[in-house]
């Protein structure tokens, strides 16, 4: 019951209390729902970085075991290989001086 007053609306303490708790509800179930949705969101997001870390993966081992791969890394032990022998006899070289 509602008195109206000049200066403002009367309502009583048992009412305001019912609006808080009608509130305090409110706010509970907007708190659970935005849990809810914030956990499916994250979960989303772990599926997504599995697939990534997957792909990633397949990605590189195919690289990997590209045949241009496997050239270019004969081709790098080859370079290496020549630059030691290289080395190897200018330091002969040096010995012998």
């Amino acid at each position: 019951m509602s008195v109206q007053t000049v200066y403002e609306a009367y309502k009583s303490a048992t009412e305001y209390l019912i609006e808080y708790y009608a509130w305090v509800d409110i706010l509970g179930i907007e708190r659970r729902e935005f849990e809810e949705h914030a956990e499916a969101i994250e979960k989303h997001c772990k599926e997504l970085y599995e697939k990534f870390e997957k792909a990633a993966a397949q990605e590189k081992r195919r690289e990997e075991n590209s045949k241009s791969a496997r050239i270019a890394r004969k081709l790098e032990q080859m370079r290496m290989t020549d630059d030691l022998v290289n080395k190897i006899k200018l330091r002969q070289e040096i010995k012998k001086k």
